[in-house]
């Protein structure tokens, strides 16, 4: 049984995922996996002198079912003296909404309430994040109930368990930790390639993603059975995982087993190994690529040029991950773009200028005569249309924030990906003053901005997280505090009257409505 805890040390090891010290919020579900995740967290605390906190969501779907979930993670919690909140979400609520997959919904407001928890913890506000399953457990006592809990489990959390305002200070961000493994790895790069993935489908899930970490990705389903039976440890079942309803239960059900008797026992260890290298070839063609763009691609009045002549000489592959990239940061993310899309853009390389293919997104390519332009179908190519201007730099404490209602600071340190402008997209949500989250959507609904124009208010996103609705309001999370270190700061240009998010914007001019937030 030590190879699994071997795996998952070397696993944190190989990625920096903890350091001395350093604080985990653990996902706990109460299945098999989220149950060896949290005890081997915990396995750490006196070692590596972490801290670790829990969070369980219930979906609001399974009934009596959930509730037994939720209970039993609270019950475990208490045992490991884990402080653990309980958030309820209502998954089919928002999935109607947002016009979502109940799957893809539950995962939406999964990682938001992780990253919530943990932006807490981090501002000191834990407490507030409690509600009725929140643990203290001081005086907790030893883990009982019938359980032989392995003995470096029981060790203190590092520090204080109550209150986060009683934690020491701490620079780095919290991680989160979600209990992903080998197996489910090998399900993802199957069904990725199944669906016509490139390289970065095929290499799978990220061990670290932002503050997200996978210390179990390397270790087999099978394993840490074997594991957690050996250590006396119990779980809950899903038993939506006993059927055969989604296509991921079907992978994991019929066809690993199946590669497995009929062609090789140790598909799943090969599987993995094919992935660990597309995703390394997948990290360097993609700086080569974005190397290649920094040189000679122009990006101007909310569109990238891409020039043909320079573009002709690069290699097959590097075309389509440039072609990729470009579509991705105007678009504001990359889900659902597919190669067939980087094909429609690549095959107007050579035809006449003039010619466009609409794209996701809005997303519009434009043959031009210097080459081919990407940019946004609500923008008149050729026209000047609102830019993000973005400077960086120390914070020095006491520095007088600017009131100025087209440019803001966000704190450096709380921006997880690479920031970009947008208009709004499903899942898309803001940090009010009060800690609680918001979707866009509601947000448009409750300010009255009209139906017609929601789609044209310009965003500053962090994938999801929106850090600025222009003319409206930034986030509380992002804002700058008594911690910032450095500052990001963007300056929108005032749009013009004939810009679609003209109207709006001017109504914050008029009326106030940013008031300097």
């Amino acid at each position: 049984m030590e190879d699994v805890r071997r795996k998952f040390r070397e696993t944190i090891e190989q990625y920096h995922m903890l350091r001395q010290g350093g604080r985990v919020v653990a996902a706990v579900s109460g299945g098999a996996d989220s149950v060896c995740l949290l005890a081997l967290l915990c396995g750490l605390r006196g070692e590596l002198g972490i801290q670790v906190r829990a969070v369980h969501v219930h979906h609001g779907l399974r009934g009596a079912e959930a509730d037994r979930d939720a209970e039993f993670a609270r019950q475990l919690c208490e045992r490991f003296e884990v402080p653990f909140v309980l958030r309820r979400v209502d998954v089919r609520e928002f999935a109607r909404a947002e016009k979502l997959s109940e799957e893809e919904a539950g995962r939406l407001l999964r990682y938001r309430a992780f990253e919530e928890c943990a932006a807490a913890w981090e501002s000191g506000a834990w407490a507030e994040e409690a509600g009725e399953g929140t643990v203290w457990p001081e005086g907790a006592g030893e883990a009982g109930g019938g359980h032989a809990w392995p003995e470096e489990t029981r060790a203190a959390d590092g520090g204080n368990h109550g209150a986060a305002a009683g934690d020491p200070p701490e620079t780095d961000a919290v991680r989160v930790a979600v209990a992903h493994h080998g197996d489910d790895q090998a399900e993802t790069i199957l069904h990725n390639l199944c669906r016509g993935s490139g390289l970065k489908g095929l290499g799978g899930m990220r061990p670290v993603r932002g503050r997200i970490i996978r210390p179990l990705i390397a270790v087999g389903r099978k394993e840490i059975l074997e594991w957690l039976s050996a250590n006396g440890l119990s779980f809950c079942q899903d038993s939506t995982n006993d059927t055969d309803h989604y296509t991921r239960n079907r992978i994991r059900r019929q066809l690993i087993p199946m590669l497995q008797e009929q062609v090789n026992p140790g598909a799943v260890e090969s599987i993995l190994r094919v992935g660990r290298l597309a995703g390394q070839a997948d990290d360097y063609l993609s700086g080569q690529a974005l190397e290649w763009t920094g040189r000679h691609a122009r990006e101007e009045d909310g569109r990238i040029l891409i020039p043909e002549k320079e573009f002709e000489q690069l290699p097959e592959i590097l075309r389509a991950y440039v072609i990729f990239q470009a579509m991705a940061r105007v678009g504001g993310r990359a889900k659902d773009l597919t190669s067939g899309h980087v094909d429609q853009v690549l095959g107007l390389f050579g035809v006449q200028a003039g010619r466009s293919q609409d794209l996701p997104y809005g997303i519009r390519a434009v043959r031009e005569y210097e080459g081919v332009a990407v940019g946004r179908r609500e923008t008149a190519f050729g026209q000047p249309r609102t830019e993000a201007v973005f400077r960086y730099f120390s914070y020095k404490k006491g520095t007088e924030i600017p009131k100025n209602q087209y440019t803001k600071w966000f704190d450096c340190g709380r921006i997880k990906g690479t920031p970009v402008v947008r208009n709004r997209q499903s899942g898309d949500y803001i940090t009010l003053a009060d800690g609680r989250t918001k979707t866009v959507r509601r947000f448009m609904i409750d300010e009255k901005i009209p139906r017609e124009k929601r789609d044209s208010v310009l965003l500053l996103a962090d994938g999801s997280h929106i850090l600025w609705i222009v003319g409206y309001r930034i986030s509380e999370y992002y804002k700058v505090g008594p911690d910032t270190v450095r500052v990001m700061e963007v300056r929108m240009e005032a749009p013009a009257r004939d810009d679609p998010a003209s109207d709006v914007i001017k109504e914050d001019e008029n009326g106030g409505k940013d008031h300097g937030r």
